[in-house]
């Protein structure tokens, strides 16, 4: 089982912290060890660098993109998504600061499918899967060369 959760960067804060990813991810893996004010400040930063989910049009976005799925079943802020072989499985859950995102099964195609529903979502999304130290953008930002 793969667990990411996905974040709304702003798009200042991307554009200058792009190439230097390393940074968030610190920063979100921090978020889930610090205690005290330390949590305070972190959760205060997260909110600074990350904005809001738009629920409405996140969610017509998944449900149109998915709604052709026969093994789709919607519930509030929840998606549950199944292959139609049964073996891989996805549940992706809006949540107010992140979306989070399980998938299961051994097929890189289900992983790949799944981002490329969420990438032509609106926004620069940050993936990360602390567990396996895994991050990146779902839609990489394109860098401008002046002559």
């Amino acid at each position: 089982m793969k667990f990411y959760r996905l974040y709304w960067i702003e798009n200042e804060i991307a554009d200058y912290f792009y190439g230097r990813e390393r940074s968030f991810f610190n920063l979100f893996r921090e978020s889930g060890s610090a205690d005290g004010p330390l949590r305070e400040v972190i959760k205060s930063q997260i909110n600074y660098i990350t904005r809001c989910i738009p629920f409405l049009p996140f969610n017509r976005a998944i449900s149109q993109a998915l709604a052709s799925k026969r093994e789709f079943k919607q519930s509030e802020n929840q998606f549950h998504i199944e292959s139609s072989c049964g073996q891989n499985t996805a549940k992706i859950r809006l949540l107010d600061r992140y979306i989070e995102v399980e998938l299961q099964g051994h097929s890189s195609d289900w992983d790949a499918y799944i981002f490329e529903v969420l990438r032509k979502l609106d926004g620069r999304l940050f993936a990360i899967d602390i567990e396996n130290e895994q991050f990146g953008w779902l839609k990489p930002i394109k860098v401008r060369k002046f002559i």
